[in-house]
């Protein structure tokens, strides 16, 4: 089961209390998943919200073409489907585990018993989901304006993960194949792998063991 401690390093949450979120604890129910087994398809009509404790998630829709066009991946201490913490409704895209994974599944039919007895639960929720609403609308504005490299770039920060202990560099997980990487930006294999190794050059990337580091997180902000 997860704490309240535990809880707070989701970022849905990361504003709260601990007492904030013991109401949720009894609701978080622990559910382990074999790597490739679907959670969701794009479509179906779903109630629930996950919160990966371990493991890994992608989150992918299909084009007219039948083409995969992947969204999102999910490791430890993301959530993903919070369009859904509310009200039913149809899942935006389907997501399939990609390693063994423990996830803590919220139903949503709780939540409007919990929210009315915790205002300060219901405001952080709002804040959190707005930030996360701007960041989109954000990513958006990058993909217009920005070059193939540049969108690479903030593609990166978008998926790193924080430091393993302060002073340590952000990372992301280096399972995610350059395929991968350029599926998510509607590029090729061959861009997304002459960006980055021109970064390693350059002393921006780092490969370390089963992740890639992001040394100067400023310069690829600043990529045009």
């Amino acid at each position: 089961m997860l704490t309240p401690n535990e809880l707070l390093r989701f970022s849905l949450f990361s504003s709260l209390t601990e007492d904030d979120l013991s109401p949720l604890i009894p609701h978080l129910l622990e559910r382990h998943y074999r790597k490739g087994q679907l959670l969701f398809v794009e479509g179906e009509i779903g109630t629930c919200v996950y919160f990966v404790h371990s493991g890994q998630v992608k989150l992918s829709k299909r084009s007219p073409e039948g083409d995969e066009q992947i969204l999102d991946w999910y490791g430890p201490y993301d959530s993903f489907a919070e369009i859904l913490l509310l009200e039913a409704g149809p899942y935006p895209a389907t997501a399939e585990v990609l390693q063994d994974t423990v996830l803590f599944v919220l139903d949503n039919e709780i939540m409007p018993q919990i929210l009315e007895v915790s205002p300060t639960l219901s405001l952080a929720l709002i804040r959190t989901l707005n930030r996360r609403l701007r960041l989109a609308q954000e990513f958006i504005r990058i993909l217009t304006n920005r070059s193939t490299s540049g969108i690479l770039a903030a593609l990166f920060l978008r998926l790193a993960q924080p430091a393993a202990s302060p002073g340590e560099p952000i990372f992301i997980d280096a399972s995610i194949t350059h395929r991968d990487l350029a599926n998510m930006i509607g590029t090729s294999r061959e861009c997304v792998n002459r960006a980055i190794n021109g970064w390693k050059k350059t002393g921006i990337l780092r490969q370390v063991d089963d992740r890639l580091e992001i040394i100067k997180p400023h310069e690829l902000a600043d990529w045009p």
